[in-house]
């Protein structure tokens, strides 16, 4: 008879990365004091290791110092971590989603950790008054009454999460007619990206999006939605603002040419 092995549900982790972190703190390091009074060597797990099948995240990601990028770059493009110390080589598994938040005013992201990036987004602030009277309305009632805020708010977020859960299930039924892989590839040659990385992200993202509305087939909207999304950081030759006006006013005029035929 053959046994079924049992699914163990837990909450995702989300872990940050200090912008000073130390190289041993990211990747992990021999416990010296272990070693010391027992003789023995133990390898202490780093950031990498509990981020594990979780969110690894990152402010001033531009920030981060160079040799502490190399070792993103290598975990992320690997799935392991391998933690090289006074002879002893260790490695484990670190799979996570990497989210990162910046001031291009601050400085760049060395492309080869940009890229790796699956989506932007432009914060910007809020213009709108009333708007902002909210902002302040609801962190003052927050602040005056935490459980009674979470409370009232509960709902819309359970809400918001079981339409995460009913999206998650929808993904792996979710279709792409051939002639949308053509739109997204003619997208990604419009501005001129690098590599086919894009062209892969724009897929996931225009399904997700699809299982996201309750689909089960990708429409054009989902492509123009996804591209706006995918492509903005990796055109390099010019700002972030700069190239999202771009690629928002080649999709506009696909979707309207879309929608008029």
């Amino acid at each position: 008879e053959r046994g079924e092995s049992k699914r163990i549900k837990r909450k995702v982790k989300v872990v940050e990365l200090p912008v000073g972190a130390t190289e041993d703190r990211v990747v992990g390091t021999l416990d010296l004091e272990h070693a010391l009074k027992k003789g023995e060597k133990r390898i202490e797990p780093g950031i990498l290791a509990a981020a594990h099948r979780g969110i690894l995240y990152v402010d001033e990601v531009n920030l981060l110092e160079d040799h502490v990028v190399d070792v993103l770059l290598d975990s992320a493009a690997m799935g392991v971590n391998t933690i090289e110390r006074e002879g002893v080589s260790f490695s484990h598994p670190s799979r996570f989603t990497l989210v990162g938040t910046m001031n291009p005013e601050e400085g760049e992201l060395r492309p080869q950790l940009l890229d790796r990036f699956g989506l932007c987004v432009i914060v910007e602030g809020i213009q709108e008054t009333e708007e902002r009277v909210k902002i302040m309305e609801r962190r003052l009632a927050f602040e005056e009454n935490p459980e009674g805020f979470c409370s009232r708010w509960k709902k819309a977020s359970e809400e918001l999460s079981q339409r995460i859960k009913n999206a998650m299930e929808i993904l792996p039924q979710v279709e792409i007619d051939r002639s949308l892989l053509f739109e997204i590839a003619n997208y990604c040659l419009e501005v001129g990206v690098d590599g086919h990385r894009a062209d892969i992200i724009m897929l996931k993202t225009s399904k997700t999006l699809a299982a996201w509305d309750g689909r089960k087939k990708v429409e054009l909207e989902d492509i123009v939605k996804a591209a706006e999304l995918a492509l903005p950081h990796r055109v390099r030759r010019r700002p972030l603002e700069e190239i999202k006006g771009d690629v928002g006013s080649l999709v506009k005029q696909e979707w309207l040419s879309w929608k008029a035929s």
